[in-house]
């Protein structure tokens, strides 16, 4: 891709950073946030406006993070060879996941659940695991909170293995993310995996083509509209989060974007971008704290009988939380990234490496 001043490539760390403001509010909003929402005696319009927002985002949040994700991986698996690469892109990430995983672990269900004596969500995740075995199992199905690192390792692996056989397995990634959101296979695990693996696909080999069609241009009329004729007939069939409405989505997040850093200065959004990996490992576990002593002391309390409180928490108890989250893992990670500290957001003789280069 031929991207040659700072400004072509702003978007880039724009649209990182918008999803990962995105996915931290997806897990402030379900489960805590909805599961309260029936108890509000006010702002029930601003409540499901929330959760709106939420699940209309589905086919942009996730298929635009792994895309991004391929284009950033595409000249390690196209270019670089195995022995430059796997301990960087592959160790590092199973790394990180199983350390985070485990981290998240102690701290929710350890340390959360012995404060407050309960989870946020019963929902099937690692961090909510009974035993060290239930752990393990989950988190071999990719059913934790840190699932995303796990994607990026196997879909680099896998992407590496078959760049010489693009088409081929284009199309069974393309078969995996149909399995998936029909429903064939279960588990939201196994799902995802199989869901996103097409969009890491496209950034990694295709982004070039989907590039030039987010810009403003005639002749990209022709394939924007075989899009949108192929999502309409999707959506016919019963598909809502079709393959062809993510494509759509992550086209015209990239022409946003785009526009964004040609009218604004996105400085801190992009700053957001480049540091998405300390926000993703470590948003869950303040959420956790802070999403479930809010509401347990809101219910404590009996202050969603107020309409008045009732109303601010409706509209502003996603926005503040999203907020707070983010701010407290940027400064988690910035006392934490020091020294040997670094350890925890990069492997270990990645890191003997950097002291030594």
């Amino acid at each position: 891709m031929n991207m040659t001043t700072k400004k072509d490539i702003a978007w880039v760390n724009t649209l990182k950073g918008g999803c990962i403001l995105l996915v931290v509010l997806y897990h402030v909003v379900l489960p805590g946030y909805a599961d309260i929402a029936p108890l509000l005696t006010a702002g029930q319009l601003p409540a499901k406006l929330w959760l709106a927002f939420n699940n209309q985002l589905s086919p942009l949040r996730m298929p635009a993070f792994f895309f991004v994700s391929g284009l950033l991986a595409a000249n390690a698996i196209l270019n670089r060879p195995w022995k430059q690469v796997f301990t960087s892109r592959v160790t590092n990430l199973f790394y990180l996941y199983f350390l985070w995983g485990l981290i998240q672990w102690l701290m929710i269900n350890g340390v959360s659940v012995g404060m407050m004596g309960e989870h946020l969500s019963g929902n099937i995740n690692a961090a909510w695991a009974d035993s060290p075995w239930q752990f393990l199992k989950l988190m071999l199905l990719a059913m934790s909170s840190s699932w995303y690192l796990y994607a990026l390792a196997l879909f680099f692996l896998f992407a590496k293995l078959f760049r010489q056989h693009k088409p081929l397995i284009l199309l069974l990634a393309a078969g995996l993310n149909y399995a998936a959101v029909t429903g064939i296979i279960p588990g939201w695990g196994p799902e995802s995996l199989s869901q996103y693996f097409v969009f890491f696909l496209f950034g990694a080999f295709y982004s070039e083509v989907l590039i030039r069609w987010s810009e403003w241009r005639r002749d990209n009329l022709l394939p924007w509209a075989l899009l949108l004729v192929l999502t309409t007939a999707h959506s016919l069939l019963g598909l809502e989060q079709s393959l062809f409405l993510c494509v759509l989505a992550i086209l015209g997040s990239i022409a946003f974007c785009r526009a964004l850093n040609r009218m604004f200065s996105m400085h801190w959004l992009n700053w957001v971008g480049k540091n998405t990996l300390q926000i993703y490992v470590l948003h869950r576990i303040f959420i956790e704290f802070f999403g479930l002593s809010a509401i347990l002391y809101a219910v404590g309390h009996q202050l969603f009988a107020s309409q008045a409180f009732s109303l601010l928490w409706a509209v502003g108890f996603p926005p503040l939380m999203v907020l707070l989250c983010v701010g407290c893992s940027v400064g988690v990670w910035t006392l934490l990234n020091r020294g040997w500290g670094q350890s925890l957001f990069i492997y270990p003789k990645l890191l003997r490496m950097k002291f030594e280069g």
